[in-house]
């Protein structure tokens, strides 16, 4: 046996070595399968997304229930692989960068949907042999569960990335039910270095469930520490591509149950600065368009706090608080603290106003440093430990519990829910655009009521009213039911017509408008009132009380049964009113005109009652002679004391006066009637005919020539009977 030199020996133990520290780069072997991560879906109800690396073309994912054995029947999705690789050295936007062991490889990706709600699921990945499982459950609707907040492992060995993963496992023993993780940054130290990552996937618990992450600076340094890019972090993960445009892949959203979670490339500004209003309208659009009971938003680096309103990120709590998130969870300072809510740049006492801010410390071996903390602002803030947090979410609120390798508590909290956990129900737009108002205060006609009705949660951003001139009157954005339904409007002005434009942003993008007016009332005039008939006196007189202010009023008018009686100053406050029939209803009506013309007040009273009457001459004919006067008596039923108002037709032929007496004038005819004072339609009436005596003519005196006429006709007559005699006699 020969023996082995010194020299062997030493390159031996150096391969070991090597091969314990970087097996990536010594592992010639072309692998089906290595760097499995879960990402999760848009929606973790129905879709998780897969990504792996692989040195042969054709992988695939087989997924199945979890309680189901076997693989048999397992839905295989191919992958989307891209050949991938990046030199050890290159330069780009005039810079020299490097990175180790980017060797060739197909960069693999596959999305998951169509799964079941309330579903364990698990999967593998590969192409003639297959990975270990990987396990996810998949979300609902709003029933309690669990997820992880972790930041900076930044680990730097297999020793080291341990920690990291302890920490996830003692969390799952605490809580049994946590459904995801959520890394806010530096999961590696050096992103352009493979052997990081090599660390990473060497950590079992990436199986577990799934992870997201928001890019650290770490994610964007090459291996020398260089700022590059997120490159390094989108070859080994598979975000939802809903993120801002132009920052795919590390500004994304997703939901779990009625949880939102947004993430924030905060690290894309330090390569292009535009990249912070990119997202911020991104954000905007996001929040728009999706509804959920809890709103959580994650970004590497933090707002910094105290904040500050001049500083670069003021912007963000500004829309924060416009949106209700309800917590920010940061890192990069590796050191932990818990604000106060803060709304507006200072801490909040309204309960349904205001953000938490959480930088969640390190969960790695790099420790940060902390001075002392502010009550003001601060619930907690200390910098010893790697830590992890839990978060318990129910229907009423998040419950928060932070926690060292060892599970012991070093801070806990609870956050009350700001919104319902679902929409509300029956929602229709044109019903619902019915449904706003806007109403005059009854009380103070300088406020009106703004109410924008039941129905808007969750399907409604905004409800706005806008002037003439531009103003707007209306939240911005309608982020908890909790806001109420309606607003009121103060300071308006007396008799104005308002015109405004009702716009409603619906949450499926769409808006619709219409015109509303409303008109405000004239300045108060003061008050009249007490409005009375009295008729204690000779005569009934109408009374009233006035306070009148505002020099609103101009005149008084008074109506008898609708027709004007008089017009009075300002200053009267009685009218005696005449002739008033009592045996017939009257209305009499006061009325206020101001300084416009317009009526401004009305009342009327009561005066008399109807009562049916009859007129009846003794005959209906009467005949007199030029001169001769009668008196018929009008009979009036009932037998009450009424005024009589005569009237001729003809007055050439006869008159009659006040007191019902006619008098002959000439002859002809004319008809006197009678009616009622007041009641002009209850009459009677008598046809007097006037008729002139005539005198008679003397009769002439006989002449003798007519008497002997007479005597021979006489004769001449007697002899035609004696002859007529004699003749019947004969036959």
């Amino acid at each position: 046996m020969k023996k082995i030199s010194a020299l062997t020996l030493f390159s031996l133990c150096l391969v070991f070595l090597l091969a314990l520290v970087f097996p990536i780069w010594l592992n010639a072997e072309d692998k089906e399968f290595y760097f499995i991560y879960t990402s999760p879906g848009a929606d973790m109800a129905t879709e998780m997304r897969v990504s792996w690396h692989s040195d042969v073309d054709g992988t695939f994912v087989e997924y199945a229930p979890a309680a189901q054995n076997g693989w048999e029947n397992a839905v295989r999705v191919d992958g989307e692989c891209t050949p991938f690789s990046m030199e050890e050295e290159f330069t780009e936007r005039g810079k020299l960068f490097h990175t180790k062991g980017f060797t060739e490889r197909n960069v693999c990706k596959a999305s998951l949907t169509g799964l079941t709600p309330n579903t364990e699921y698990k999967y593998r990945v590969g192409k003639t042999t297959f990975s270990e499982p990987s396990y996810f459950k998949t979300g609902g609707n709003v029933e309690p569960f669990s997820f992880l907040f972790l930041t900076d492992p930044q680990f730097f060995s297999d020793s080291t990335a341990k920690i990291f993963n302890n920490l996830v496992y003692k969390a799952m023993e605490m809580d049994p039910d946590i459904r995801y993780s959520i890394v806010t940054g530096d999961m590696v130290d050096r992103a352009g270095d493979m052997n990081y990552w090599g660390w990473l996937f060497n950590q079992p618990v990436l199986k577990e469930m799934p992870f997201a992450w928001a890019a650290g600076n770490h994610e964007y340094y090459d291996s020398s520490g260089t700022v590059y890019g997120p490159t390094f972090l989108k070859t080994f993960t598979n975000f939802p591509d809903n993120g801002a445009p132009t920052v795919l892949g590390t500004s994304y959203y997703f939901k779990y149950n009625n949880v939102l979670s947004v993430v924030i490339d905060s690290e894309a500004e330090t390569v292009n600065s535009v990249h912070r209003q990119e997202q911020m309208d991104w954000f905007e659009e996001v929040m728009r368009t999706n509804h959920a009971q809890y709103i959580t938003v994650y970004m590497h680096t933090g707002i910094g706090m105290p904040p500050s309103r001049t500083g670069a990120k003021a912007r963000w709590l500004e829309l924060f608080d416009k949106y209700g998130v309800d917590i920010v969870m940061t890192g990069h300072s590796h050191v932990y603290f818990r604000t106060k809510p803060i709304y507006d740049f200072s801490p909040s006492t309204d309960p349904d106003k205001g953000t938490i801010y959480l930088e969640g410390g390190y969960s790695g071996p790099k420790a940060g440093t902390t001075g002392g903390m502010n009550a003001t602002w601060f619930e907690a803030k200390f910098a010893t430990e790697p830590t992890v947090t839990i978060f318990q979410v129910t229907s009423s609120q998040l419950y928060m519990r932070t926690v060292n390798i060892n599970g012991f508590y070093l801070d806990e909290a609870t956050i009350p829910a700001k919104r319902s956990p679902l929409p509300a129900t029956g929602f229709e737009k044109e019903s619902y655009l019915n449904s706003i108002t806007l109403t005059l205060d009854e009380k103070d006609p300088t406020k009106a009521i703004f109410y924008w009705g039941n129905k808007w949660y969750g399907h409604v951003n905004s409800v706005k009213l806008t002037t003439d001139e531009g103003e707007t009157i209306g939240h911005d954005y309608l982020y908890s039911n909790r806001l109420g339904n309606y607003m009121t409007i103060t300071g308006l002005e007396p008799n104005q017509n308002y015109k405004y434009t009702l716009t409603v942003d619906f949450k499926d993008g769409t808006t619709a408008e219409r015109e509303i007016t409303l008109q405000t009332p004239k300045p108060s005039y003061g008050r009249i009132d007490n409005v009375e008939l009295d008729t204690s006196g000779e005569e009934p007189t109408l009374t009233w009380f006035a306070l009148l202010q505002n020099n609103r009023i101009k005149k008084y008018r008074v109506l008898v049964n609708g027709e004007l009686f008089i017009e009075l100053d300002p200053d009267a406050t009685e009218c005696p009113i005449s002739d008033l029939n009592p045996y017939r209803l009257n209305e009499i009506t006061l009325e206020a005109i101001d300084v416009d013309d317009d009526v401004v007040f009305t009342d009327t009273v009561e005066y008399g009652e109807d009562v049916e009457f009859t007129l009846a001459y003794p005959s209906n004919k009467l005949e007199l002679k030029p001169g001769d006067t009668n008196t018929p008596t009008v009979t009036v039923t009932p037998n009450l004391e009424v005024t009589i108002i005569y009237e001729s037709s003809n007055e050439a032929v006869a008159t009659v006066d006040a007191n019902g007496k006619i008098t002959a004038v000439a002859a002809g005819e004319a008809t006197i009637t009678a009616k009622l004072a007041g009641q002009p339609d209850v009459s009677a009436s008598i046809t007097v005919t006037v008729k002139v005596e005539e005198t008679p003519e003397p009769e002439p005196k006989k002449k003798g020539c007519f008497g002997g006429i007479t005597a021979v006709f006489g004769l001449s007559a007697l002899g035609l009977v004696v002859l007529y005699c004699r003749r019947r006699r004969h036959q």
